[in-house]
């Protein structure tokens, strides 16, 4: 089992200055508001107060969601995916607030001063499409629903901030129907990026499986030429990391050299998909899908063999699950002219047949030659028949 853990702490870094900037802009909106009479102004203030609160969550999400215990051994990453789903929520509210303060309130009451408080709200809107700008960008590098849910988030008010300066402007030229133009397409900017928002982190919470990354990592894996075969391949996704668990079949049958293969695997994984998290593979060697029967024969290939070690010849028989007869050929003992060691040096060729089944004549083994026999699962028959 190989496990890789990687820290990071720039989604956090990103969430505390969109905090921080969202609640000085909201400040600054409250005190223009009220200084110079402007409900339109105010109403703006208050809702980016609001944001202030998601985008508070979302960061103490991320917060918490590197921490490890050994109730968590994992983290908390899903912290993260509910504090997106809260955050959508939070954004498809946005977009209805906006829609009801256009649509269906009344009675607003526009500043005096009306060019001054359009080039307020103008440099307060250009500030957060900067940060905007940028921290969607960072999501994107970073694949956080977290940080995505709060760029996205600013377009709520980005759009609040146009539909002041819009609905400022129509006021004083009385432009007929251009605030809920504009509303309509900001709230449609918002609905939709809310829904990305909404189904990343629903997803991720449900843990259904990412069909690209699971064939990005299927891919990279099958890329060495050691592994054979993937029989298991669960990736989970938790907030913006994934986990993924494989179980895989090594051609290598050499302990040392198997692990080696699985380490380029590892290495190539986290390599190539910097968004993995912790990697746990799993690994056996290739078997065939026959079953191998060796009988040990004696010089006249027809006597089972008495002496394990000193057995001349090999029958090897390979079948199928139906017990059909696939092919049989002869071997001659490779151990046979070793001055010593010809048990074990005989125990690591049939290994190396993938033998199933290892048929000898009545002979009493060593004990250590049976034990690794029983641990390699090779099934041991002792009989007392020549060769029918």
């Amino acid at each position: 089992m190989i496990n890789y853990i990687r820290k990071t702490d720039e989604k956090q870094r990103w969430l505390f200055f969109s905090t921080l900037l969202n609640a000085v802009l909201a400040a600054s909106k409250l005190a223009w508001g009220w200084m110079m009479g402007s409900t339109l102004v105010v109403a703006d203030g208050i809702h980016s107060i609001s944001d202030v609160f998601g985008a508070l969550l979302i960061f103490l999400a991320l917060f918490f969601a590197a921490h490890k215990s050994k109730r968590f051994p994992y983290g908390l990453h899903k912290l993260e995916d509910m504090a997106a789903v809260v955050g959508g929520l939070g954004i498809l509210y946005a977009g209805y607030e906006i829609i009801h303060s256009v649509f269906f309130e009344t009675g607003m009451k526009t500043p005096d001063d009306i060019w001054s408080t359009i080039g307020f709200i103008f440099a307060i809107v250009l500030i957060q499409y900067i940060f905007y700008f940028y921290e969607l960008r960072a999501s994107k590098r970073l694949k956080s629903p977290g940080v995505q849910a709060d760029a996205i988030n600013w377009l709520g008010d980005i759009g609040a901030g146009m539909i002041v300066i819009i609905g400022l402007i129509a006021h004083h030229y009385k432009v007929p129907y251009a605030q809920e133009v504009s509303v309509i397409i900001i709230v449609a900017m918002i609905l939709k990026g809310a829904f990305d928002v909404l189904k990343e982190g629903t997803l991720s919470l449900l843990d259904a499986a990412d069909i690209e990354m699971n064939d990005a990592i299927e891919k990279i894996v099958m890329s060495e030429p050691d592994i054979t075969d993937i029989k298991r391949l669960n990736v989970r996704k938790s907030g913006s990391v994934y986990f993924a668990d494989i179980e895989l079949r090594v051609a290598e049958l050499n302990a040392v050299k198997a692990h080696k293969s699985i380490d380029k695997v590892v290495d190539k994984l986290h390599k190539n998909i910097d968004a993995i998290e912790a990697v746990t593979i799993h690994y056996e060697p290739e078997h065939p899908a026959y079953e191998t029967v060796v009988r040990l024969l004696q010089e006249d290939k027809q006597t089972l063999s008495q002496n394990f070690g000193r057995s001349v010849w090999l029958e090897v028989t390979h079948f199928t699950q139906d017990k059909e007869q696939i092919s049989q050929e002869y071997i001659k003992n490779p151990a046979l002219e070793a001055e010593h060691g010809k048990a074990f040096r005989l125990v690591a060729f049939l290994l190396s047949l993938h033998t199933d089944k290892v048929i000898l004549g009545s002979v009493d083994m060593d004990e250590n030659i049976v034990t690794l026999f029983d641990a390699l699962s090779i099934e041991i028959i002792h009989q007392n028949k020549e060769k029918q």
